[in-house]
C-alpha cells in the first residue's frame, strides 16, 4: 500500500512514512526509502530527498544506502542546477565509507563534471575506472563524449566513438544522438548524415531528439529548406514532434529572416497543442530584435509571461536601434517584474542608461551588482569605461579602469578601451603607459589600437617620441611608414 502512495504522490508517502518511524514502530523496507528518494528526485524536489536519505541513515533506522540512491540524488541536482552540489554530495558518500561506486554511480558523477566545465577531473575519473577494472558502457562513453564536444574536442570525441566500438560496446540511440548533436552544433552536417545512415544501418532507430539535433545541423548550415523537409518526414514517420523540435525550426527561420514562416510554425504548434515556452518566445522575440523589428518583439512579448532573457533582449534590441521610449519602457515593465538580473541584463541595462543621459543609474547598477551577487565582467567593465569617455568623463573612466586591474577579469578589451578613450581625450602619455603595462602582462597588442595611439603620439611628440615609443614595444621600424 505505501509503495503505491509513493509512487503516486511521495508528499504523502512521506507522511505515512513518517507515522510508521513514529507512532507503529513499523520499520519499512529500505526499498520503501529508496522508492521514495526516487520520487522526490523526479519531481525535482531534492530537499525532500534528502530529508528522506537522513531518516534512512539516521539511528533509528540506520538502512546502508547503496549506488542506486546516491546516482539518483547526483542525477538529481544536476538536474535542478546544482552540479557542485551533486559533487559534493559523492565526496562525502566516499568520505563516509558507506560507498563503492559503480558504473552507473560514476555517469552520474562524470555529468556533474561536464555541467561544471571540469572536463579534465572528468577524463581522470574515466581512467580511474579502466584501472579498476570497471567495464565501462554505452551510457558512460555517450556521457564521456559529450564532454570532448562541450569542449571542442571532435575528434578526440570521434576516437572516443571509435574506442567504444573496438571493444565491444554497440552504439544505442542516446550515443548515436550524442555524436549526431555533436557535430551538428560545429556545422558538420556530413558526419551527421553519415552518422544517421550508420545508425539505421545498425537497426539502433532515431528519436524526436535525434531528428531536431539533424535539423539544427541544417539550420546552421543554412539549409533551412532541408531542415523543414525533415520535420515533414518525421511527422509521416508518425513520430510526435515536440517544442523543442519546432522551437530548433523557428531558430532556423528567424535566421533565414523568413518570419512569415515563423508565425506559421507557431500556428502549427498551437494547432497541435503544443504550448509554446518561453523559450520559444524568446527564439522569435531574438529574431526580431536582430533584424531591427524590436517593437514587434515587444508585441509578440505580451503573449508569454517573459524571464531576464526576454527583457535582456528586449533592452539590447531598443538599445541598438537608439529608441529611448522604447527602452525606458521595458526598464520599467523589468523593474515591476521582480525578476532576479543577470550579468548580461545589467550589462545591456547599464548601455542602455548611458544611451539615455541617466549616468548616475548607470554607477549605481554597476555598484550594485555585488549586492545581487553578480561579479562584473570584461564586458561591464567595457561598457562603463566607453560610456564614460564617449561623455568627455575621462576621471570615472579611470576609476572603473582602476576597479577592473583589482578585479579577477583578464581582458585585453579593456585595456583597448581605455587606451582608446585616452587617445580620443589628448591624454597620450597616460594611454602610452596603459599599453606598455598591457604588453608587460603579455597581452597580445591589437594593431588597430597601437596604430590609433601611433597617430595620437606623433601628433603630440614628433617622429621622436614615436621612434621611442616603437623601440620599446618591439615594433619593426617599417610599421611608421602606416602612420
Amino acid at each position: 500500500f505505501l509503495f503505491a502512495v509513493i509512487r503516486n504522490n511521495p508528499e504523502k508517502g512521506l507522511l505515512l512514512l513518517k507515522d510508521c518511524l513514529s507512532d507503529s514502530g513499523t520499520l519499512p523496507s529500505s526499498f520503501t526509502f529508496c522508492s521514495l528518494i526516487h520520487g522526490f528526485v523526479s519531481q525535482g524536489n531534492m530537499d525532500r530527498a534528502i530529508e528522506v536519505l537522513e531518516l534512512m541513515t539516521g539511528d533509528n533506522v540506520r538502512y546502508p544506502f547503496d549506488n542506486f540512491v546516491c546516482s539518483s540524488v547526483i542525477v538529481g541536482f544536476c538536474k535542478i542546477g546544482k552540479p557542485e552540489v551533486a559533487v559534493r554530495f559523492f565526496e562525502n558518500c566516499m568520505n563516509s565509507g558507506a560507498l563503492k561506486p559503480n558504473v552507473v554511480t560514476y555517469t552520474a558523477l562524470l555529468s556533474s563534471f561536464n555541467l561544471l566545465g571540469k572536463f579534465d577531473e572528468g577524463c581522470e575519473l574515466v581512467y580511474s575506472m579502466k584501472k579498476e577494472g570497471l567495464a565501462l558502457d554505452a551510457i558512460l562513453y555517450s556521457c564521456w563524449i559529450l564532454g570532448y564536444f562541450r569542449n571542442g574536442c571532435l575528434m578526440e570525441a570521434l576516437r572516443k566513438y571509435r574506442e567504444m566500438v573496438e571493444r565491444g560496446i554497440n552504439p544505442d540511440t542516446v550515443s548515436y544522438t550524442v555524436l549526431i548533436d555533436g557535430f551538428s552544433k560545429e556545422g558538420s552536417v556530413g558526419k551527421v548524415v553519415g552518422f544517421l545512415k550508420k545508425m539505421l544501418k545498425d537497426g539502433v532507430m532515431p528519436n524526436v531528439i535525434t531528428y531536431t539535433a539533424i535539423m539544427l545541423g541544417f539550420c546552421k548550415e543554412g539549409k533551412f529548406e532541408k531542415a523543414f523537409r525533415l520535420f515533414k518526414e518525421v511527422q509521416d514517420m508518425g513520430i510526435e514532434v515536440d517544442e523543442f523540435m519546432y522551437a530548433t525550426l523557428i531558430d532556423g527561420a528567424c535566421r533565414k529572416g523568413d518570419f512569415d514562416c515563423v508565425f506559421h510554425l507557431l500556428d502549427g504548434m498551437e494547432k497541435k497543442g503544443i504550448k509554446p515556452s518561453v523559450v520559444t518566445y524568446n527564439i522569435v522575440i531574438n529574431g526580431l530584435c536582430k533584424v531591427g523589428r524590436t517593437s514587434e518583439a515587444d508585441n509578440v512579448f505580451k503573449e508569454v509571461a517573459g524571464d531576464i532573457i526576454t527583457y535582456s533582449t528586449l533592452l539590447y534590441g531598443y538599445t541598438e536601434e537608439g529608441n529611448i521610449k522604447g527602452i525606458i519602457k521595458t526598464k520599467e515593465k523589468l523593474e515591476k517584474s521582480g525578476l532576479c538580473m543577470d550579468v548580461v541584463a545589467c550589462n545591456i541595462l547599464i548601455k542602455a542608461f548611458f544611451m539615455v543621459g541617466a549616468f548616475e543609474d548607470a554607477r549605481a547598477l554597476y555598484q550594485a551588482m555585488p549586492e545581487m551577487d553578480l561579479n562584473a565582467d570584461s564586458i561591464t567593465y567595457c561598457t562603463m569605461i566607453d560610456g564614460y569617455y564617449k561623455v568627455g568623463r575621462i576621471e570615472e573612466a579611470l576609476e572603473v579602469f582602476d576597479e577592473y586591474r583589482v578585479s579577477l577579469v583578464s581582458s585585453v578589451a579593456c585595456y583597448n578601451c581605455i587606451i582608446s578613450g585616452l587617445c580620443k581625450q589628448g591624454m597620450v602619455d597616460m594611454a602610452i603607459q596603459v599599453i606598455i603595462e598591457l604588453g608587460e602582462k603579455g597581452f597580445i597588442l591589437d594593431m588597430g589600437i597601437s596604430m590609433m595611439l601611433i597617430r595620437a603620439a606623433f601628433s603630440q611628440m614628433g617622429a621622436v617620441g614615436v621612434m621611442n615609443f616603437v623601440s620599446y614595444l618591439g615594433f619593426k621600424g617599417d610599421l611608421l611608414f602606416l602612420i
